[in-house]
């Protein structure tokens, strides 16, 4: 995996309206600045903050893209 810290997030049930929103992402951690106003998963997913619901680990299914772009990222 890669050595870039990242969040692995979902949206929150009350907010997905596809299957793609709940599938598992991986999103890089903001370094420092402001938080943007949204985050912008590996795959190109974005997701509003408050929004999200940070996962422990890969949980349901996982989106290839993120997980394929975050073991390949330095």
């Amino acid at each position: 995996m890669s050595s870039i810290p990242h969040l692995i997030a979902r949206v929150r049930p009350e907010f997905a309206r596809s299957e793609q929103d709940k599938s598992c992402h991986f999103f890089p951690v903001p370094s420092g600045g402001p938080l943007p106003e949204t985050l912008r998963a590996y795959c190109g997913f974005s997701i509003a903050p408050g929004q999200a619901e940070a996962l422990e680990g890969p949980a349901g299914m996982p989106c290839l893209g993120c997980l394929m772009a975050a073991a390949l990222s330095d």
